[in-house]
């Protein structure tokens, strides 16, 4: 059976999956110092961004034969390093795309709506000069 270590957590559905693929799948967090240790007892390493991956820690745990960052950027793992021993380095590089598009739509909102504007003022001057407020998001 591959053993996995999902030091930085891991979806509930994402560990039922692996695991209903027959993996185990370990979701205790194992401090950065401690962890070249607790890799020998595991096949591969899944991380988001807290744990770093480096050069020390791969050649460390020889056993290793997998790397899954969950998240875009893989800055926190020397991947050249790792793919040079024959460690498959994978990551999620759709992952953040919804909410990325979510965001940016979400500030366009804003700023054809002046919701930043208005979210300022309505609390102080809402009150007394409501009208005023309105009608000068209208005329923008």
């Amino acid at each position: 059976m591959i053993k996995i270590l999902a030091n930085d957590g891991i979806d509930p559905i994402g560990k039922q999956l692996l695991e209903d693929a027959g993996f185990q799948v370990d979701t205790q967090t194992i401090p950065q110092d401690q962890l070249a240790e607790a890799l020998l007892n595991y096949d591969a390493i899944t991380v988001r961004s807290a744990t770093k991956v480096r050069a020390a820690l791969i050649d460390a745990c020889p056993n290793i034969k997998l790397i899954g960052r969950g998240g875009v950027g893989m800055d926190n793992i020397d991947v050249d390093y790792a793919r040079s021993k024959g460690v498959n380095v994978v990551n999620t590089p759709a992952a953040s795309s919804l909410s990325v598009a979510e965001l940016v739509f979400s500030h366009l909102f804003t700023g054809v709506r002046f919701l930043q504007d208005a979210n300022r003022k309505m609390p102080v001057e809402g009150a007394t000069k409501f009208n005023d407020l309105k009608n000068t998001q209208k005329s923008l």
